[in-house]
C-alpha cells in the first residue's frame, strides 16, 4: 500500500487486514498514523533512496492512489519485477468531457504523458484539467510497466465512507443532524452515484485486469432518498425545502454566488453538468465490483464522525454553506 493512513488508502489497509492479508504500507507518516496490524515502512516516494526500501520485496498486489506521473512511474518500475499485480486509482476526471457531456466517454481521455516530470503540464490546460491529465499520465506509466494483464486502472467517481478527508457526505450528515429547515438543492429525483472506499478496496483485491469506472451503480439513489436516510441515521427533525437549480445558479448573497460542489457538496446544476453522475459501471460489475447499500455507508460514516475529538469539521474543499447564508437563501426563495 503506497500511503495507507488517510481515507481511501487507509480503507484499503483496514479492509485487506480484515480479510486476513499481510499488508505493508509505505508512507511519510505525516498525514496520519499507520493502521495497527500493518507493517509500516516510512519514506517519501519522491526520494529515490527512500523508495529503495521496496526493492526486492515481493507483493501479490500494490495499491497506489498517486497523482504525479513521474512518482507513479518510479514506483511501478521498481516494483514490477517482484509484484504480481498493480492497482492504480485514477479518476473520472481522466475524461475531458466529464461532467459537461452526458456521453463523456465518447471523447476519450486526456493525452497524459507517463514521462511528465513534477507539475509540468501542456500549455493551455486550466484547472481542473491538469488533475485529469496527470492521472492519465500515471495510468499509462503503470500500464507500460505492468502491461494490461497485470494492472487495474480504477477511474473513481465520488468516494465516500469513514475517514473521508474531503467531507462532502459528512457535511450533509452534520447539517441534517442539526435539524430545522434545510436547503435541499435541485430536484428530489436527481440521481447520484457514490462509492464507498471499502468497495473500491474489495474490487482491487480481486486483481481485475483492465480499465474500469468505479462508481456507484446506475439508479443507486436519488437526492431525496439520500437526505431521508441521513435524517433517519442522525435522528434529526430536519425538514427539506427543495430549491431549483436555475434559481440557485443565478442568486447571490451580498454579491456572492452559491458555489456548486463546495458550498453545496454533491450538487451542481444539471444544465451545467448533465454527465456528473451518468457513469457506466457495467464492465466493473462484470469483473466483480459490488457496492454496499448507501445506508450502510451513512451509518458507518456517522459513527466515525462521532469518534472525532472536538467534533467533525469541514475541509477547505467542501466547506458547505454557512448557517447565515443558508438562511438568507431560504428567505429569498420563499419570498421570490
Amino acid at each position: 500500500m503506497i500511503g495507507g493512513t488517510v481515507f481511501l488508502s487507509r480503507s484499503m489497509v483496514e479492509f485487506a487486514l480484515g480479510r486476513g492479508h499481510n499488508v505493508t504500507t509505505f508512507s511519510r507518516g505525516l498525514s496520519g498514523s499507520p493502521v495497527p496490524g500493518a507493517h509500516a515502512l516510512h519514506g517519501d516516494r519522491t526520494k529515490p533512496a527512500d523508495l529503495e526500501q521496496l526493492r526486492g520485496r515481493s507483493f501479490d498486489l500494490v495499491f497506489d492512489t498517486g497523482y504525479f506521473p513521474d512518482q507513479v512511474k518510479a514506483t511501478a518500475e521498481l516494483l514490477e519485477p517482484t509484484t504480481r499485480h498493480y492497482a492504480f486509482v485514477s479518476s473520472i476526471n481522466a475524461y475531458p468531457d466529464w461532467p459537461e457531456q452526458v456521453d463523456y466517454q465518447a471523447g476519450g481521455v486526456y493525452d497524459g504523458d507517463p514521462d511528465a516530470i513534477g507539475e509540468a503540464v501542456p500549455d493551455g490546460l486550466e484547472d481542473p484539467a491538469p488533475y485529469g491529465w496527470r492521472k492519465v499520465g500515471a495510468e499509462r506509466a503503470v500500464l507500460r510497466a505492468f502491461g494490461k494483464s497485470r494492472a487495474s486502472i480504477l477511474r473513481a467517481g465520488v468516494i465516500v465512507g469513514p475517514h473521508d478527508g474531503i467531507g462532502r457526505l459528512p457535511w450533509w450528515l452534520r447539517r441534517i443532524a442539526r435539524g430545522g429547515e434545510v436547503l435541499a438543492p435541485g430536484q428530489p429525483t436527481d440521481e447520484l452515484a457514490l462509492i464507498d472506499a471499502r468497495d473500491i478496496a474489495g474490487f482491487a483485491l480481486l486483481e481485475p485486469a483492465g480499465t474500469f469506472e468505479v462508481t456507484g451503480p446506475a439508479h443507486q439513489i436519488n437526492r431525496s432518498q439520500l437526505f431521508e436516510e441521513m435524517r433517519r441515521v442522525t435522528g434529526s427533525d430536519a425538514e427539506f425545502t427543495w430549491v431549483a437549480d436555475e434559481w440557485l445558479a443565478t442568486t447571490t448573497v451580498d454579491g456572492q454566488p452559491v458555489e456548486a460542489w463546495t458550498e453545496l457538496p454533491l450538487w451542481i446544476p444539471a444544465a451545467e453538468a448533465p454527465g456528473a453522475f451518468r457513469h457506466d459501471t457495467a464492465q466493473a460489475e462484470a469483473a466483480g465490483l459490488a457496492c454496499r447499500p448507501v445506508m450502510d455507508t451513512l451509518v458507518d460514516t456517522w459513527e466515525w464522525m462521532k469518534t472525532i475529538e472536538g467534533g467533525w469539521q469541514p475541509s477547505a474543499r467542501a466547506p458547505g454553506l454557512t448557517p447565515d447564508k443558508e438562511q438568507r437563501l431560504l428567505s429569498a426563495w420563499h419570498g421570490r
